[in-house]
């Protein structure tokens, strides 16, 4: 997480050097990459589908994202595993599940399937990738620029990724990430976006 810090600090210094350097209107594409490179956090709600060898599930969630890293994954549905959430408080990784008895588990591993499920991340691939591509795309009967970004490391599922935003809204829509086959592994589908909103700092707080 410390890395993605440096790279969207990187994306947001490249983007400013550019900026400057012309003065004619920005169009779509760099207007979507300022509000990203510029982001300091997010708030959304978004149903995730997930796809595996056993069939697709799907979840109801809420994102609490900080560009320093911390973060907080709520789970809303179904109904086994609302009230589930995980949270990385900058150093530390905790998940919560109401139903056991031992409640909280700290020192959670990093996973990167759970990472890339997060903005700042697909931002610093973004950042990284060679000859990433940008399109216009209908979604439903809104217009979208997408862009694409390579998730990098060997693992199969996590290959290349999609993020849609409103070209009038400037929102993220959907993000998509794909495996080696181009088959889809994971859908959000945001249903509400914040960029930057006022945290309470106790989201992003282990408890003792």
């Amino acid at each position: 997480m410390r890395r993605t810090l440096s790279l969207l600090l990187s994306f947001t210094l490249l983007f400013g050097i550019a900026a400057c350097s012309r003065e004619e209107p920005m169009t779509e594409l760099e207007s979507i990459q300022k509000q990203l490179a510029e982001m300091k956090g997010y708030a959304c709600t978004a149903t995730l589908t997930r796809a595996s060898h056993r069939g697709e599930q799907t979840y109801e969630t809420k994102q609490y994202y900080k560009s320093t890293g911390e973060y907080r994954l709520e789970l809303l549905s179904p109904e086994n595993v609302a009230g589930n959430y995980t949270v990385f408080d900058g150093e530390h990784i905790c998940q919560y599940n109401p139903k056991l008895d031992s409640s909280i588990i700290k020192d959670v591993p990093e996973s990167q399937h759970r990472n890339e499920l997060f903005l700042g991340q697909f931002i610093a691939n973004y950042m990284q990738s060679e000859g990433v591509s940008v399109e216009a795309a209908a979604l439903d009967a809104s217009r979208c620029i997408v862009l694409e970004a390579v998730i990098p490391g060997k693992d199969a599922d996590l290959s290349t990724e999609k993020l849609w935003v409103d070209r009038e809204t400037l929102l993220p829509v959907r993000f998509v990430i794909y495996d080696t086959e181009e088959k889809e592994r994971y859908r959000m589908d945001y249903t509400s976006f914040e960029f930057d909103p006022q945290f309470d700092e106790s989201l992003f707080t282990i408890e003792e």
